[in-house]
């Protein structure tokens, strides 16, 4: 019973959080909708429904991207009055966003675009997890690496294998000798 209501539990956890997603992102996904929420709405919820279940990936990529997405909020929302620190904090923004500020540049450094560079790193670490949760390796299908053809193995001489048998030793001492061989040893 108890096993049943620990299983139980994670998936109460996972529903909630993904619950909690759908209506966290409903505001931006209504933005983006428009006139079409109605139409789009149940696509939207089935695709929160895919991500309900193996979600450990964006908490995963949720708790290492808010020390990073803090200071950013938090300094956006400074407003320094004066042009000159308004671009040093700018830039010190872009700075510290650093690898996903290509985001933030393809939506013309908007509030919009700054808000899809944070949410990246968490997208990428759910759609890493997912890939391992359904079993498919995306590096090694990028990588292909080619099978390197066998080379012959050459023993060392302190293997066992390599010391000859008794019925070896027999067949090389059958072995005749060569004439100009027997001369040299004279």
């Amino acid at each position: 019973m108890k096993e049943y209501i620990k299983n139980g539990s994670k998936v109460l956890f996972d529903y909630v959080t993904s619950l909690i997603l759908f209506v966290v992102f409903l505001y931006v996904f209504m933005s983006l909708a428009k006139d079409n929420f109605g139409v789009l709405l149940p696509y939207y919820s089935l695709l929160l429904f895919l991500f309900a279940y193996p979600l450990k990936g964006l908490v995963y990529g949720l708790l290492g991207i808010v020390p990073i997405a803090l200071p950013v909020a938090v300094a956006a929302l400074i407003h320094l009055g004066d042009d000159i620190s308004e671009h040093i904090k700018e830039l010190a923004i872009n700075t510290f966003l650093g690898p996903v500020f290509f985001m933030a540049k393809w939506f013309d450094e908007s509030v919009l675009g700054y808000i899809a560079a944070i949410l990246l790193i968490p997208l990428i670490s759910t759609l890493g997890y997912l890939a391992g949760y359904y079993g498919i390796e995306i590096m090694g299908k990028l990588k292909k690496k080619k099978a390197l053809p066998e080379k012959g193995f050459a023993k060392s001489p302190w293997n066992p294998s390599n010391i000859p048998d008794k019925a070896s030793a027999k067949k090389k001492k059958h072995v005749k000798k060569n004439p100009q061989n027997a001369d040299e040893g004279k």
